[in-house]
């Protein structure tokens, strides 16, 4: 190639780098180049160049390194080349030897990706609307969305728990915004009742049963509540806590107490005037026994006894005569309790009912007395008749003793037999030296009510031979006492025949009159004995006779015997 075609080439070739660079239309050495000039020069031009280039000599290119440069999202990029800085050819080496034909080939396109951030949320999400979340490109800085899709309710249950006052209540609530789905009541607890109150001892554990009840009338179940201390084995009160918990909040306090063994094996044995009491005796949990009674079964006035625990009997005494009573008892315990005494009673045991033995009074009048009192009164109640209040009595013809001697010695030993025979004796005189009136006498015996009254006496006779035994009653027609009149009749011939029989003396008979005052004046049957005549000598010194006493005392008793078994 001629050298000024070489440089024509290269000024052609320049021409059309700028021109691509820069447009369609440059002025390039003063001329306007349209695109069909430019082409045909550039033919020209590259024949020329290749003619110059088989002539022309090799020339040293001086190379220029561009930076590889990472493409963006934004931006192309470009990898690393040399451009020679005479020629303007492109190379991929340094040393030239690689040229670039083509410009793509070393530009490196815009990335397809975007660089984008973490994302950041320009519209939350609520339960029930979506939200966004914006991503924004680290580069270019252009954003994109995403859809953050509606949480949905989040409900939690919120729990206001019932007491013994107040109801309670569980809400389910969203956590997020607020919104509630359901509430439901939890009624308050309104009873708490232990299946017993009070138990009896008997050496083993006893434990209640607790029952809960809210206010709607519903049982309450054991899983919501705790029972502590509901155990016990003594007499004594015990406490029960019922702690309640899950729904339920708060704490009650139930009381039930254990109490004595009930007395066992009671029997009531009556007795002269009282009766006795056998029962078991208790070793455990017993400080005692308490006993009482009374003439009702509802036991209204009743008399209370307190008895020791060792104690397995007792008697009661002094009380009416064929009375019928009503009878129980029950233990108790004595227990300290916060630091104070307690008596625990157990129930009372089944009532029991006794009649005490009917026992008979006999009211035993010795006959006259040291000293007469010849002081008149009337002969009955009422009456214009009237004697002396009371004679001293005859006297023995063989002993010389007055009457009222042998009358009270022979009524002392009457008093003793009768009492071993268990009747009760009332004495009108136990001295000589008295003065009670026949009608005193009569009121002696009426007042006490006595069951039989024995007046003893001894007859006298101007006839020395006459001799035996008499008693003597009021008649059938008595206006003072006839009422009496059967039963002293009875009386008068038992005593009578049994007197006769033990003693083997002669059997005067009954007499029956209304002058004796001492008869008259009775409201209760009454017999007079005469045990013999103190004027016959013999029946004199038999009636002084220790060993005859006996007998006529015997007799006498057998005679009281012979009455009440009628």
């Amino acid at each position: 190639m001629k050298k000024g075609t070489w440089g024509r080439f290269t000024a052609l070739l320049l021409s059309i780098v700028l021109f691509l660079s820069c447009g369609s239309e440059r002025v390039w050495a003063g001329t306007t180049v349209d695109g069909t000039l430019l082409e045909n020069d550039l033919q020209k031009a590259v024949a020329d160049n290749e003619e110059d280039r088989e002539d022309a000599p090799e020339e040293e290119h001086s190379l220029e390194k561009t930076e590889r440069r990472d493409a963006t999202c934004a931006e192309e990029g470009n990898i690393e080349y040399w451009t020679c800085g005479t020629c303007g050819k492109i190379f991929l080496d340094e040393a030239g030897t690689q040229e670039i034909t083509e410009k793509t080939e070393i530009v490196l396109p815009k990335l397809s990706e975007h660089n984008w951030d973490g994302g950041k949320i320009t519209k939350k999400s609520s339960c029930t609307k979506d939200g966004t979340l914006t991503y924004t490109c680290n580069v270019c800085k252009i954003s994109k969305t995403e859809k953050i899709s509606a949480t949905g309710h989040r409900y939690r249950d919120k729990l206001t728990r019932a007491t013994t006052k107040k109801q309670g209540k569980i809400v389910k609530r969203c956590t997020v915004c607020g919104k509630v789905s359901k509430q439901t009541v939890i009624s308050r607890i309104k009873k708490i009742t232990l299946s017993s109150v009070s138990y009896t001892y008997n050496g083993k554990m006893r434990a209640p049963r607790v029952k809960v009840v809210d206010a709607k009338g519903k049982k309450v179940s054991a899983k919501y509540y705790v029972v502590k201390n509901g155990k016990a084995k003594n007499v004594g009160t015990h406490a029960v806590k019922i702690s309640f918990c899950g729904r339920y909040k708060g704490s009650v306090t139930r009381k039930f107490k254990i109490v004595p063994k009930k007395v066992t094996n009671m029997k009531v044995i009556p007795e002269k005037k009282g009766f006795t009491v056998k029962y078991k005796k208790q070793s455990k949990q017993c400080s005692g026994y308490q006993l009482q009674y009374a003439k009702n079964p509802n036991f209204s006035g009743a008399v209370r006894i307190t008895l020791k625990r060792g104690v397995s009997k007792k008697t009661i005494e002094n009380l009416e005569n064929s009375t019928t009573y009503y009878v129980r008892m029950r233990s108790f315990k004595k227990v300290k309790e916060h630091g104070k005494a307690k008596t625990y009673y157990s129930a009372w045991s089944k009532k029991k009912k006794v009649r005490t033995k009917d026992v008979k009074l006999i009211c035993i009048d010795a006959g006259h007395q040291q000293r007469g009192d010849s002081s008149l009164e009337p002969i009955g109640p009422g009456a214009s008749s009237q004697k002396a209040k009371v004679a001293s009595g005859t006297s023995g013809a063989a002993t010389g003793r007055p009457e009222y001697q042998l009358t009270l010695e022979v009524s002392l030993k009457l008093q003793e037999e009768l009492t071993r025979r268990g009747y009760d004796v009332l004495m009108i005189r136990t001295t000589h030296d008295v003065n009670i009136s026949n009608s005193a006498r009569a009121a002696i015996a009426n007042n006490a009510r006595a069951d039989a009254f024995i007046r003893i006496h001894a007859n006298s006779s101007t006839n020395a031979g006459v001799n035996g035994a008499i008693t003597i009653c009021q008649t059938p027609a008595n206006v003072y006492c006839g009422a009496y009149y059967s039963q002293s009749r009875c009386l008068s011939e038992q005593i009578l025949a049994n007197f006769v029989a033990a003693c083997g003396c002669k059997n005067g008979g009954i007499w029956e009159t209304d002058t004796m005052s001492g008869i008259n004046w009775c409201t209760v049957p009454v017999t007079i004995l005469e045990m013999g005549y103190m004027s016959n000598p013999s029946e004199d010194r038999q009636m002084s006779d220790s060993a005859y006493q006996a007998r006529m005392v015997q007799g006498i008793a057998n005679g009281v015997d012979a009455y009440f078994a009628q």
